[in-house]
């Protein structure tokens, strides 16, 4: 099977043994893999060793792993599966560390403290709302918007319908959005992830 994708390619190579493509692989999908394992749980030692294992059982099971069209997808929903299975009643419990990092304004020193205290209360309200969510919307945003998957890899990675998906980030968009404008709310979305 060609792919015209880098990781579709290295994950060839390291099908047939190539242990370079799997050290390649790991390079280019390492931080995806940290920060979804870190919204499943806040052991990011227990995330560490996880993703450790299941690159060894990868590079173990060579020879029975499939064709991965999309490797990322298949990545996390391994990753994902392995830590769900070590934390049965603990999945997922990161919503109270969404962070804001201030960027540099040409606003004058008082407009700026203004600004800044603005923000900070909106993001207090952004991180309530998040932490009101369920445990899945807060996953199927996570997945959407932070690592931009499709709702067909998200169905992949969460167990679920392609449908199920669609409907349930439109249940919990609409959700946000009776608190808060949609503009603002995509906006403080991606500076909370």
């Amino acid at each position: 099977m060609a792919t015209s994708n880098p990781s579709g390619e290295l994950w060839l190579r390291f099908k047939a043994g190539d242990e370079r493509a799997l050290g390649e692989l790991a390079r280019l999908h390492y931080r995806s893999l940290y920060n979804y394992g870190l919204r499943l749980t806040t052991d990011s030692d227990l995330v560490w060793d996880t993703i450790q294992d299941l690159w060894l059982e990868l590079w173990d099971r060579r020879d029975k792993v499939g064709d991965a069209v999309f490797v990322k997808t298949y990545l996390l929903k391994s990753l994902r599966y392995k830590l769900l299975r070590r934390l049965p009643n603990q999945y997922p419990t990161r919503t109270d560390e969404l962070t804001y990092t201030n960027t540099p304004s040409e606003s004058p020193v008082e407009q700026q403290i203004i600004d800044d205290e603005s923000m900070a209360g909106q993001m207090a309200q952004l991180q309530r709302l998040m932490a009101s969510l369920t445990k899945r919307q807060q996953e199927v945003l996570y997945l959407r918007f932070y690592q931009n998957l499709e709702n067909h890899e998200i169905a992949q990675i969460m167990g679920m319908e392609r449908q199920s998906v669609a409907n349930l980030l439109h249940r919990t968009l609409k959700e946000l959005r009776e608190h808060w404008s949609s503009s603002l709310l995509l906006l403080l979305l991606q500076m909370c992830w």
